[in-house]
């Protein structure tokens, strides 16, 4: 588990612009740094490895967000467990049979 993100107040980086290589360094060992401004979390500098966590946990937020995308993965996953699901060609035949 992560540690919880040190703050470091923008005020602070701007009388001690060498605190930036230190939360830079502090970012690449992968500790978030939150920077604020007058205590209110304005952006965070995050390691390069943890980028792709924090799209993969907003695309997550975007979809549990939609009403419509959970209703439907519920749906979906209800289909699957009652037996109702398709495979391969089986899928693509129920499809162009029910197109026409």
């Amino acid at each position: 588990m992560s540690e919880a993100a040190f703050e470091i107040a923008l005020e602070e980086l701007h009388a001690h612009p060498e605190r930036w290589d230190e939360a830079v360094a502090s970012a690449a060992r992968g500790k978030v740094i939150a920077l604020t401004d007058r205590g209110e979390r304005l952006a965070a500098v995050v390691s390069a490895d943890q980028i792709g966590l924090v799209e993969r946990l907003q695309e997550t937020v975007d979809v549990l967000s939609d009403t419509e995308a959970v209703m439907a993965i519920v749906e979906s996953r209800n289909s699957i467990a009652a037996g109702e699901s398709v495979y391969g060609s089986e899928a693509i035949r129920a499809l162009l049979d029910h197109r026409r």
